[in-house]
């Protein structure tokens, strides 16, 4: 029986990572769509707090507002962006210079005595290539950007009669109960991620804006804009963090002080946010163990690119609150978590009902 059992979930578990790799251009919308909603939804709630004397925004005011707030947001991104890619491609010549000089030092340095030039090194990575993947992925994202926005807008005219459903569904108030103890407790640890992670990521970004900006680095906002992203994805994020904003100081002057500076203070302080303070902050809310979280990283940025890297976190957390709602598959979450402990549901499921 045991043996016909894990048969049976390898089976599973073989057909749903199959499906999540063949339905990668189906489902990614919709999960982008599921994690925008989700996010406004969100900041609706915050908006819709008690405030100063116990008042507070009406639920359609504080809905309006978040979205206002978070459109905003992403028309700040998209033009910081925007503006920094066509600086970028005007100021390339003096880099291509300054990176060619970098190559033959170092090839100085190893006893090379003829350096690559940039041109031999581009010849083989193929730019003809990699300007036309950079372009279909750019047409791509446009496309895929409105389908989330349609998906994110069902899914605000779905949440209306959702509840309803479900009470229908699970009729029984012991159903009821078990679903309502799943759902309240995914909703409270990932709005605890969203709340801890965003805020810590703004801190790091404007962090490395001020750095940045007083060395002289070029695009710093830029780079600031893309350390706050880099934050949400774990361990790897962090390196990029580090090393991007470094290496374009490297290239951007004619001596060390800069780039020394950018790695050796922002750099403890990027380590200092994502491995000491975060984890106090945290607590035990998100008792994810390491191995697991960088496995995760690995296997769903495989799966689903840089989509999957970022919601990585999330949807192991979710998967260890199911699985700890489930009698025959609480070894499995204690095995996720970071020490063995994990939150124990207020109502157990049954697996074998």
């Amino acid at each position: 029986m045991t043996l016909q059992r894990a048969a049976l979930w390898a089976v599973v578990i073989a057909a749903t990572v199959y499906l999540l790799v063949a339905g990668r251009g189906l489902l990614l919308p919709l999960v982008l769509g599921l994690a925008l909603w989700y996010m406004v939804d969100s900041l609706a709630d915050a908006f819709e707090q008690p405030r100063l004397g116990g008042l507070h925004l009406p639920r359609p005011v504080a809905l309006v507002a978040a979205i206002l707030a978070m459109g905003g947001l992403v028309w700040i991104v998209g033009r910081t962006i925007g503006r920094n890619i066509s600086a970028v491609a005007a100021a390339a010549p003096a880099y291509e210079g300054r990176l060619q000089k970098l190559i033959d030092r170092a090839a100085d340095l190893v006893g090379v005595e003829q350096a690559p030039t940039l041109s031999q090194l581009f010849d083989r990575i193929s730019l003809a290539d990699t300007l036309s993947g950079v372009a279909t992925a750019a047409a791509s994202v446009v496309s895929v950007a409105g389908i989330v926005l349609i998906y994110a807008g069902f899914f605000f005219v779905e949440q209306v009669k959702f509840r309803r459903k479900l009470s229908i569904i699970f009729a029984g108030r012991a159903h009821q109960a078990r679903l309502r103890s799943v759902l309240e407790q995914i909703d409270r640890d990932i709005r605890v991620y969203l709340r801890i992670k965003t805020t810590l990521a703004v801190a790091t970004s404007a962090i490395a804006y001020t750095v940045m900006a007083w060395v002289g680095v070029d695009f710093a906002g830029f780079w600031a804009v893309m350390v706050f992203f880099f934050y949400y994805i774990p361990t790897v994020g962090s390196i990029l963090a580090i090393v991007a904003p470094a290496l374009l100081t490297l290239v951007q002057f004619d001596h060390l002080t800069p780039f020394l500076i950018v790695l050796l203070v922002f750099g403890p302080i990027q380590v200092v946010m994502a491995n000491v303070i975060e984890p106090a902050i945290m607590g035990r809310s998100l008792n994810l163990s390491p191995l697991v979280v960088i496995v995760s990283l690995m296997v769903w940025g495989t799966i689903w690119g840089v989509v999957g890297m970022f919601l990585c976190v999330p949807i192991m957390v979710v998967l260890l609150i199911v699985l700890a709602h489930f009698e025959t598959t609480r070894p499995v979450a204690i095995l996720l978590s970071a020490d063995g402990r994990i939150p124990e549901p207020r109502i157990r499921i049954e697996a074998s009902r």
